[in-house]
């Protein structure tokens, strides 16, 4: 029904075989994340980084949940929150979809729960946290070699991310602009899914094509049979 914390607990104890050979659909965020991702690396399942039980559904959130989980539909989406949207770097990225929150993501880093980062276009969503703390998990990301391989990049909106001694401290913006710009991918901030009102359901394997100037997300193929 909701996040919170604890679902990493469950990635040595889950029958990946069992899930595989009966396939449902999951969807969630925030510390779903990893359920996301294990059950997308282990099975090749895919699976969905969109609202829980207890997410406001808006015509928004719900327009974009019954195109991707219930019509199947392959579309072109204007991912961006008009407020924050910045384009980091222009260009097309090409490449599965997989990720979300930033937090869950790099505390599983180095595990086998995760899939391959290679040619995927990541996206990463956070709530509550400083930018230190941005900024020390995409470093975590970098140094694992993740951030280099990746295609493209697209960070949703960062809600309550402002530095508590902002004076003394980078923006969220300043720490993007360090880890992702020398990337030189298409790049954006401020997409609509994770802790925002309005949310994009993304589906976690799919082939997908980042416009970054324009700030839309293609799904190259159906999510769901």
């Amino acid at each position: 029904m909701k996040g919170g914390w604890g679902c990493a607990r469950l990635l040595d104890k889950l029958d990946y075989n069992t899930i595989e050979n009966n396939p449902k659909v999951l969807i969630g965020f925030s510390d779903i994340t990893t359920l996301l991702n294990a059950i997308y690396a282990k099975t090749g399942l895919v699976t969905f980084h969109g609202p829980v039980g207890n997410s406001g559904w808006n015509d928004y959130t719900s327009t974009a949940f019954k195109k991707v989980v219930m019509e199947g539909a392959a579309y072109e989406m204007p991912i961006l929150d008009k407020n924050n949207f910045v384009c980091v770097n222009k260009g097309i990225a090409k490449g599965e979809l997989i990720g979300g929150n930033l937090t869950v993501l790099s505390g599983i880093v180095g595990s086998n729960y995760l899939p391959s980062f290679k040619n995927k276009i990541l996206f990463l969503e956070e709530a509550k946290e400083e930018p230190y703390s941005i900024d020390r998990m995409l470093t975590q990301l970098k140094l694992s070699g993740a951030l280099d391989e990746i295609s493209g990049f697209i960070f949703g909106k960062c809600s309550k991310c402002d530095a508590e001694e902002p004076q003394k401290a980078f923006t969220f913006a300043e720490v993007i602009e360090q880890h992702i710009k020398p990337l030189g991918i298409p790049a954006i901030t401020g997409a609509a899914f994770g802790h925002t009102e309005n949310k994009l359901t993304l589906p976690i394997g799919i082939m997908a094509e980042l416009n970054a100037e324009k700030g839309l997300l293609k799904l190259s193929e159906r999510a769901v049979g």
